[in-house]
């Protein structure tokens, strides 16, 4: 594949612009770390791939700070937010994981760390790693998934225009 030519940074900004137009939900991504510590991050990329077998995706920007620790990750868990936790979305979308606050998770029965009182949580075996432009893509097997908060009324937390919202019926 050949490299794409730099975009004049008029054309980014409407692009940016453009695709926050499209509705997104809100996730954490999270995975453990030796000693018991924890790796979590904001994303709003998560797509679902395929169900023959079951694969998720996420993408993950090439200058983070917690790079080769997401590319490394053999385990992770993605937690799908409700309307109510945009502190916790804001908390893990800030650089590196200096606001990491353990009581926002719980251990799944498999062993990783997973957001207390998400809407629901998908367990993944890391499948592939794709770079993407400025990105990698994160292909993840799911092995495991629960809605421990999922019912007719739950509200998920959405992103629209770079900001938080709610996404209604």
């Amino acid at each position: 594949m050949s490299e794409a030519a730099p975009a004049h940074p008029e054309l980014k900004a409407e692009f940016r612009r453009l695709m926050g137009l499209f509705t997104t939900g809100v996730c954490v991504v999270s995975a453990p770390l030796e000693e018991g510590a924890i790796m979590g991050m904001t994303v709003n990329s998560f797509v679902s791939v395929s169900l023959e077998p079951m694969l998720v995706c996420w993408s993950l920007q090439n200058s983070s700070s917690q790079f080769e620790g997401w590319v490394g990750a053999e385990r992770f868990a993605i937690s799908i937010l409700a309307e109510s936790q945009q502190a916790v979305a804001r908390r893990y979308a800030a650089r590196a994981s200096s606001g990491l606050v353990v009581s926002d998770f719980e251990t799944s029965a498999s062993g990783l760390p997973v957001v207390k009182g998400a809407l629901g949580r998908i367990e993944c075996r890391r499948w592939a790693t794709y770079p993407a432009g400025d990105h990698t893509m994160i292909l993840g097997e799911v092995t495991a998934m629960d809605a421990p908060e999922a019912s007719d009324t739950a509200v998920p937390l959405g992103f629209f225009r770079g900001r938080f919202c709610r996404i209604a019926e």
